[in-house]
């Protein structure tokens, strides 16, 4: 893999130009084998950057990516943004930590973590989890002070 049109491609999602994102990705991707290893990397920027372009196939080719990846957290980050575009909230809850369990050191899945508050404690003990009026009182508690961009979710603050 082109390492330098790789980070250009990047570099170009930091800059929210998304269009020249998913051309530089798509240009890498044609000339890169299936079996290369940072295969599953950039097909998830190039899923990401395709649904940040209203194309919706780019989630199944971000979810195939993380479907096969057993190092990489970034992948698992690409496709909880690719999710949180699509207004899923619980799929990229799911993502974060499924990336969680494969890359546990990263720093970017440990915000992405934080933004969402991925698991909080029962509002009341002595009803289930799944109980309505706990649901209720914690979609309540849950609402953050200001939306989450995706930008935000990738590259931090």
């Amino acid at each position: 893999m082109d390492q330098e049109k790789f980070d250009n491609a990047v570099q170009a999602m930091k800059s929210q130009d998304y269009l020249a994102a998913e051309r530089l990705f798509s240009k890498i991707h044609e000339d890169l084998d299936t079996s290369a290893e940072q295969y599953n990397l950039l097909a998830s920027w190039l899923g990401l950057a395709r649904v940040l372009n209203g194309d919706e196939e780019g989630k199944l080719l971000c979810r195939d990516a993380a479907g096969h990846e057993i190092n990489n957290g970034v992948v698992f980050l690409n496709l909880a943004a690719a999710e949180w575009v699509s207004e899923n909230r619980k799929r990229t809850i799911d993502a974060i930590r499924r990336g969680k369990k494969v890359d546990a050191d990263n720093e970017r899945l440990k915000h992405a973590c934080e933004l969402f508050d991925c698991r909080k404690r029962c509002c009341f003990n002595f009803l289930p989890r799944g109980h309505w009026f706990n649901r209720l009182v914690g979609r309540l508690r849950r609402r953050p002070a200001e939306p989450i961009s995706v930008h935000q979710l990738l590259f931090g603050k």
